[in-house]
């Protein structure tokens, strides 16, 4: 299965988030602000927070874990570094330059976003693993005013129809009758990129990821790392920048079922629930908010991120 073209965000004035880990009914999401982080809601992310500790080596990982997913969940408006750390140093009274610690536990720290992100999802409601879904294959589009971080240039932002200075990112999740919920990126490195900005690639792109890779490469990648975890789904839906109207690109056709169709009407599909939701992501828990420049602390934010997203899942049931 195979969606369609020219789908871009919804727009919305209200802060919202998903009723319910098994809201039906398309992209629409009830407007309704985060709760506050009072001391039961505090209890529950400590509880849900330590499902990940064995992921750190380190305790001061571990604790500052805790403390960024405190900051994406906080009313901020901002989420980069420096807005965390000034909301949540008065919960580490014991460490001197707070904010520059958390920066390089974001940026810096030896811990891999993979494995953050795969417990994510062995912790999301049963209801989003064992009903029967579709991929969602897309763009995730990061606007951004200068060029340092990685992967940012002038590029065709599919989802908004127009080019812009941005990072784009590939995105898989899954919808059916449980809603869509996102389940891994990666962030795509244009190859003009790479080329004209070798010596920045050398210090901040990891030696396995500076070959160029196209997104439906990548979004197979993706995919192939969802199944050996065991996770199914009846076809694949994607934008146009992963099929060329008859089949998928990139070997992603292995993922699409027993045939593609094409849905000309993008409003409440599960791609337009896909971008709405990506949106949402960044907009409520700050996922566009990272100012760091370095490949790991792009996926390293992304990470937590999701990680937030998936205690909003859960604290909801």
């Amino acid at each position: 299965m195979i969606v369609i073209n020219n789908v871009k965000p919804a727009p919305q004035a209200a802060v919202a988030v998903p009723t319910s880990p098994g809201q039906t009914g398309g992209s629409k999401m009830a407007p309704v602000p985060l709760p506050p982080l009072d001391a039961s809601r505090l209890g529950r992310l400590e509880t849900y927070a330590d499902q990940f500790a064995d992921i750190f080596t380190r305790a001061d990982q571990s604790r500052w874990f805790r403390l960024y997913l405190r900051g994406l969940l906080d009313g901020i408006n901002r989420k980069n570094v420096e807005a965390i750390a000034t909301r949540v140093k008065a919960d580490d009274t014991g460490t001197t330059n707070f904010a520059q610690a958390l920066q390089h536990f974001v940026s810096n720290s030896p811990w891999d976003a993979s494995r953050v992100l795969a417990r994510y999802r062995d912790l999301l409601p049963m209801t989003v693993r064992e009903n029967p879904g579709v991929w969602v294959v897309h763009d995730g589009v990061i606007p951004k005013k200068g060029r340092h971080s990685v992967g940012t240039q002038r590029q065709f932002a599919r989802p908004f129809g127009r080019k812009m200075n941005c990072q784009i990112a590939v995105v898989v999740g899954r919808a059916g009758s449980f809603g869509y919920t996102p389940l891994a990126t990666r962030l795509y490195l244009p190859g003009y990129w790479l080329r004209e900005h070798s010596a920045t690639v050398e210090k901040t792109v990891p030696d396995g990821f500076r070959l160029p890779v196209g997104k439906p490469e990548i979004a197979k990648g993706l995919l192939e790392e969802l199944v050996r975890e065991g996770w199914a789904a009846t076809g694949v839906v994607a934008d146009e920048g992963y099929h060329d109207g008859q089949t998928l690109r990139g070997g992603l056709g292995a993922f699409a079922g027993p045939g593609l169709r094409s849905e000309g009407t993008p409003e409440n599909t599960p791609l337009q629930q896909a971008i709405d939701r990506f949106e949402w992501l960044k907009r409520t828990l700050g996922l566009d908010h990272f100012e760091g420049r370095t490949w790991v602390g792009w996926h390293h934010h992304a990470s937590l991120v999701l990680a937030a997203y998936g205690f909003v899942q859960s604290d909801s049931i």
